[in-house]
């Protein structure tokens, strides 16, 4: 069994696909009402839980590796799964 400080999370997620969605770690930020490092911090969690890069950085922007374009519908199938069981289980 893994550690718990090595889980991917739910908040990870998100803030992959926001960071996709805006191409932007401060856009991501302020969408999240967090600080730009916190973001980053998500991040590089999330890329060292999975062993992968998952952006691009390019001089002052970013884009998605390929391993990121992978995990894209990924993390959207399991945020929706998790909504899903939120609901349910609400009702």
């Amino acid at each position: 069994m893994r550690d718990s400080d090595d889980a991917l999370t739910i908040d990870q997620l998100n803030t992959f696909l926001l960071v996709a969605k805006y191409s932007s770690f401060h856009i991501a930020a302020e969408k999240l009402f967090l600080s730009q490092p916190s973001v980053t911090s998500r991040i590089q969690a999330l890329e060292n839980d999975l062993g992968v890069t998952l952006f691009v950085r390019q001089g002052r922007g970013i884009k998605l590796s390929d391993q990121g374009e992978k995990l894209v519908p990924i993390a959207k199938r399991i945020i929706g799964m998790y909504h899903k069981a939120r609901t349910t289980l609400e009702n």
